[in-house]
């Protein structure tokens, strides 16, 4: 048995060894080897982030080196705000911009692809690809080119409060968007290759039933037949695709949804004259909510997350023309602003913790299952989070690093990369049904998961977790028993390992508190930071193993995920 000691320092295992593992019953989970449970597709290979060009920081380059590791057989696909809106190459927190159109004084336009090429050129690395998001209006398109930038009227929720500017617009003359865009697209091609830019993903806009566009929806149908028909002029085989609404119940994202779907079906192309508009892919955005609760502890909910992915499933399967397209979570977060560092907002302060990676595996584990079950097709979900350029260490903004060092979320999402992409059955007494989840969130006991694969070698590798909205009061070690059916010969169930990612495992948040949460870390500190951060394979032996089974016994802590592994000899 893998005991409390190897997972917890010795106070806080004596502390828990008696008041959790002794009362508590261990919760039972059962894999069956030999039984397919179908494809488990690499939907976390999406990462996003409003300021594209922290693309070009020094901690952007680092993460999406790091991110490579990832893209196995599929690209790791990053989506961004700001490719075409105008300014001065500035980058601050929710805003950029490449300048990448402006206009003569004859009205002529001028195109400077500087600053997006420079952002391509990182986005097209091997094992990368963008997710290419044509936003925002550039000035001289606008049509309302002042004031341009965004005013931030109010930080916080609702955006309604936050943006407004020029960026956000609908064109004022539409003939000249569809031409930037089309040269644009066959700039692309000429610098990638067709066979480059027709791989990609191309999308307009985000999140147009909000602040962010301040058009109607009408509009935005307009403009999207525009440059739909500005793609394909270019790259006919190219996929376009669209709304990138937000919660159905916020701006009656529902209805823009619906509409836009039935106008892609059956409206009036305003580039074309013809009936309908292209659609290869439908996209929208799922976030939780947090808040403190009564006792200022962080509250999640999880329920919120999955009721949107719900709702739009729904509407989309009612379209018998779309109910099979891909799907894309343009943004699949535990909540709306990842530009709100937690030292402000205290009801973000989950982001530094343990508590962001076990939701992250919650989430993820499940959201493929819930489009299926309505007989959707979800190729991807993307976390709006990356990092950010020259802020405070661990301030909590919505992110995978901090100064290059990984947060515990970060490496949740290499436990995933490490899942095979065959599932096998597998089950969890302590894990609650999506059904529960839909109408309750995780507010009673914690849900604890557990997702089974094998891989091509025919290793096992199961991914396991415990997870509460509730960040306090619910971490401690719950005892687990698992048990693993049909092994083959070729199992070598004595060599198993267990990787967790828990309070005190590849967790740097928590060792720097211990140092005393310096703001300037010595080279040494930073150093034992990284190391803090690493993941660490630990022996997991079995308590009991025959021919064809072996039964494992183990500790999960609270706010935890973990990957374990029965390697093939």
């Amino acid at each position: 048995m893998l005991s409390l000691k190897t997972f917890l320092p010795p106070a806080l295992c004596a502390a828990l060894a008696a008041s959790a593992l002794a009362a508590t019953a261990p919760v039972n989970m059962l894999v069956r080897a030999d039984q397919p449970a179908g494809e488990l597709r690499p939907i976390w290979n999406y990462f996003g982030y409003d300021e594209a060009l922290t693309t070009l920081t020094p901690e952007g380059k680092h993460l999406l080196h790091e991110l490579t590791s990832f893209a196995k057989d599929e690209p790791v696909r990053i989506r961004v705000h700001h490719l075409n809106t105008s300014g001065d190459g500035t980058l601050a927190l929710k805003w950029s911009s490449t300048n990448v159109y402006t206009e003569d004084a004859d009205g002529n336009p001028v195109y400077n692809w500087k600053i997006v090429d420079a952002i391509f050129d990182e986005l097209t690395r091997p094992g990368l690809q963008p997710f290419v998001q044509a936003s925002f209006m550039p000035q001289a398109l606008s049509s309302k080119p002042e004031p341009y930038t965004p005013t931030l009227v109010k930080r916080g929720l609702p955006a309604g409060d936050i943006l407004e500017g020029g960026a956000y617009y609908p064109p004022k003359d539409y003939a000249k968007w569809q031409a930037f865009i089309e040269a644009w697209v066959q700039h692309n091609v000429e610098r990638y290759g067709r066979e480059v830019v027709a791989s990609w993903l191309w999308e307009l806009w985000n999140e147009p039933e909000s602040p962010y566009f301040k058009g109607s929806v009408e509009d935005y149908c307009r403009l999207y037949d525009h440059f739909s028909a500005a793609v394909k002029k270019v790259v006919p085989e190219a996929r376009v695709g669209a709304p990138h609404t937000t919660d159905p119940n916020w701006k009656q994202g529902d209805v823009f949804m619906t509409t836009f779907l039935e106008h892609c079906r059956s409206g009036r192309n305003a580039a074309t004259d013809e009936i309908g508009a292209p659609l290869d892919f439908v996209a929208y955005h799922a976030k939780g909510l947090t808040r403190l609760d009564e006792q200022d502890r962080v509250e999640m909910n999880l329920r919120n997350h999955l009721v949107t992915i719900d709702r739009y499933s729904r509407i989309i399967a009612s379209f018998p023309e779309y109910a099979s397209l891909p799907v894309y979570i343009g943004e699949s977060d535990p909540e709306g602003c990842a530009g709100c560092p937690s030292t402000l907002d205290p009801e973000r302060d989950y982001r530094r913790t343990s508590q962001f990676a076990s939701y992250t595996a919650a989430s993820f584990m499940r959201k493929q299952d819930l489009v299926a079950h309505h007989g959707g097709n979800l190729q991807g979900a993307v976390s709006w989070a990356f990092t950010f350029h020259d802020q405070p260490w661990f301030n909590g903004l919505r992110a995978l690093t901090t100064n290059e060092v990984a947060l515990p979320v970060f490496n949740a999402f290499k436990l995933f990369a490490q899942l095979g992409r065959e599932r096998v059955q597998a089950t969890s007494s302590g894990m609650r049904t999506t059904a529960e989840i839909l109408a309750s969130s995780v507010r009673a006991a914690p849900d604890i998961g557990i997702v089974a694969t094998r891989t091509e070698s025919g290793a096992l590798r199961l991914l396991v977790w415990s997870y509460h909205d509730v960040a306090a009061g619910f971490d401690e070690a719950m005892p687990v028993r698992l048990r693993i059916d049909a092994l083959t010969a070729a199992h070598h169930p004595a060599a198993a390992t267990i990787t967790p990612v828990d309070e005190t495992h590849a967790n740097a948040f928590t060792f720097w508190r211990s140092l005393g949460e310096p703001q300037s870390p010595t080279p040494e500190q930073i150093a034992q930071l990284h190391a803090a951060a690493d993941l660490k394979a630990l022996p997991l032996a079995p308590v009991t193993a025959s021919a064809g089974s072996a039964e494992f016994e183990f500790a999960l802590l609270g706010h935890s995920v973990a990957l374990i592994e029965i390697p093939v000899r």
